[in-house]
């Protein structure tokens, strides 16, 4: 989608404008002009659901964003220079009333939302100009995504209020939580039909789109969360034996800005160089007042980044040694040129851990066109080898697919393969092995939760961050639902403990 950048910002102004009209007026009275006319009018309407959902989610500046979120307050991230406890959801101090940027993120999913349930709407209604192949992947992604939303809204605040129709704004301030049960169910319906619409793949300007495999990873992650391991595994496996996507032979090669969109990925967040940047890659980035040892000669490297996330030392210690994926989170020096004669040869530490994986080296502050990656087929391995365990125990189909992982970041050495664990001590091997394998990657805090392990991950922590293992409570596996929504819908009850 990179070269498509322009068309989508232009276009997302179109559902800004649709979501006006939602916003003032009553369905019945909506204007038939509005409806889609040809394939290009509902892929645009699509387009800017991405635009204004998954950029913010994925890319934004905000802290209370989907990508800082999964990583900081668990046992692998934390900021730079001491910052941690400026941030309420690190140290567990977070109130109702305390973050705006909470706020924003409700906000903004449920402007996400309400935009899917306009094209899924306004493509029905307008079936009748739309060829199939159009009417499938409008419908398939924005049933993907209105169900990607109600998967963060769950995993920030659980119980929260669900709609599938266009709604008057006087009718959604008035609706009440939703079980999560109830609305977990939905996105298993969402998901599965948009898995029978979405392509297996794309091409040229539409990378970057949500796949029929990127919808059966979510789809899986749902099941999980249900623990419903049989339907969990049986999603999976058809990723893993029927998708075209490859385990990379070479960990380092997934990731950076001339790997994207390789065999092992499954979802990419495309980003463009000054177009539709990525502020991401800033995120990892150094900050120059964190490398005061540091001569302004180092120009083959920018610490122009936030620093925000670094790997804690506990993170780095519970490494083997031998494991080849340890250089990708730990980057804790650089070799500097202090005489500005050109010889780099002075090597200079750093105070923190890098994750390099995610550094874009050389682009500016928030302007970086290295994609997020979100899913990949490594996920899927670990999924399964779960799935299977709880289902069967450690099986052999089980070792396999965790194995695979870990011959590749042992270079196949025979030693290091897994064998000979209780089902106990093979659910521990998946929980470590998700955090080596996937740090970093949108899911550490919440596959902590799922497993009721994210006040242990905190505790294992507190030589890093000792105010937040000191604060943290059983509820604060969920997040306050902002003050500012509690005042304008009286029909919502806050989270216990807040």
């Amino acid at each position: 989608m990179k070269s498509n950048k322009l068309i989508i910002i232009i276009l997302a102004l179109f559902l800004v404008a649709c979501n006006d009209v939602l916003i003032e007026n009553p369905r019945d009275i909506m204007n038939p002009s509005q409806f889609f006319n040809s394939d290009a009018e509902a892929k645009g309407a699509v387009d800017g659901i991405y635009s204004r959902g998954i950029n913010f989610a994925f890319n934004s500046a905000t802290t209370s964003n989907f990508g800082y979120l999964s990583n900081q307050g668990t046992d692998i991230s934390r900021p730079s220079g001491g910052r941690e406890s400026s941030y309420p959801y690190i140290v567990y101090t977070l109130s109702s009333a305390e973050d705006g940027n909470m706020r924003e993120s409700w906000a903004t999913f449920y402007r996400t939302i309400a935009d899917a349930n306009l094209v899924i709407a306004r493509v029905e209604a307008s079936k009748a100009k739309i060829t199939t192949n159009g009417y499938n992947q409008s419908v398939g992604q924005a049933k993907f995504l209105r169900a990607y939303f109600y998967w963060l809204l769950t995993n920030y605040w659980g119980d929260v209020p669900m709609w599938l129709n266009e709604l008057d704004i006087n009718e959604v301030t008035k609706l009440p939580r939703t079980p999560i049960a109830e609305i977990r169910n939905q996105m298993v319906l969402d998901l599965n039909d948009a898995a029978s619409k979405l392509p297996s793949s794309y091409q040229g300007v539409d990378l970057g789109r949500t796949s029929k495999w990127a919808a059966m990873m979510l789809l899986t992650k749902v099941y999980m969360a249900q623990g419903d391991w049989i339907n969990a595994k049986t999603s999976v496996g058809k990723i893993i034996n029927e998708s075209p996507h490859k385990l990379m032979s070479d960990y380092g090669k997934i990731f950076g800005n001339a790997n994207e969109y390789n065999i092992e990925n499954i979802w990419e967040i495309d980003a463009t160089l000054d177009l539709n940047p990525s502020l991401r890659a800033s995120w990892f980035t150094p900050r120059a007042t964190d490398m005061p040892k540091l001569k302004a000669t180092a120009v083959n490297y920018t610490f122009t980044g936030y620093g925000m996330l670094t790997s804690t030392n506990e993170f780095i210690a519970s490494f083997d040694a031998a494991d080849k994926r340890i250089p990708f989170y730990n980057l804790n020096g650089v070799y500097d040129d202090p005489t500005g004669t050109g010889n780099y040869n002075h090597w200079v530490p750093f105070s923190f851990r890098y994750v390099a994986k995610f550094i874009d080296f050389g682009s500016p502050r928030n302007n970086s066109g290295l994609n997020a990656i979100v899913y990949r087929l490594a996920d899927a391995y670990l999924m399964y080898a779960e799935a299977e365990n709880e289902l069967n125990g450690p099986t052999v189909e089980a070792y396999a697919k965790i194995n695979s992982i870990r011959d590749r970041a042992f270079g196949n050495d025979p030693a290091k393969r897994l064998s000979g664990l209780t089902k106990e001590g093979f659910r521990q091997a998946i929980m470590n092995e998700n955090k080596w394998e996937l740090g970093f990657e949108f899911n550490r805090r919440w596959d902590l939760k799922r497993w009721g392990k994210l006040g242990e991950a905190v505790q294992s922590v507190a030589a890093t961050n000792p105010i937040g293992a000191a604060n943290f409570k059983p509820y604060h596996v969920l997040f306050p639902i902002p003050f500012q929504e509690v005042i304008l819908n009286p029909a919502l009850k806050q989270n216990p403990g807040y």
